[in-house]
């Protein structure tokens, strides 16, 4: 299994070395591995960082995407790369399409419609480049 370093997952998700510290310490998001004192991050732990950071950025609190996370948990063992998601108002929802999604906008909304599945490619085309 391939894995990376801390600096290339921070140069790729653009978390900060004190955030994947506390996510790992807290048990939040974990590196898969660890070599001597080093934490070695697998493609997986690499895309569940950058969805997380996405979720950020549409102005979700970490308190809002931990909640949404273990309550989808309870259905999707890995729902950072399993579902489609969507940010709202402080809230993560999940949709089966975007056709289904789309229908529930009223036009004035502002949504972050984001497929994990194009994050992890996009995410592994990236690692691949800095390699």
């Amino acid at each position: 299994m391939e894995t990376f370093n801390t600096g290339l997952v921070m140069r790729i998700t653009e978390a900060s070395a004190r955030q994947l510290d506390y996510w790992s310490w807290t048990g939040f998001v974990q590196p898969s591995g660890i070599a001597g004192r080093k934490r070695k991050y697998s493609l997986d732990d690499v895309v569940r960082i950058a969805a997380v950071m996405r979720l950020k950025e549409a102005g979700l609190s970490l308190q809002a995407i931990r909640k949404a996370l273990n309550k989808l948990r309870q259905h999707h063992q890995d729902p950072l790369r399993e579902l489609k998601l969507v940010a709202y108002r402080g809230n993560v929802y999940v949709y089966g399409s975007t056709e289904e999604a789309y229908r529930a906008v009223d036009g004035q909304a502002t949504f972050l419609f984001m497929d994990v599945g194009k994050v992890a490619e996009q995410t592994e085309a990236l690692l691949k480049s800095f390699s």
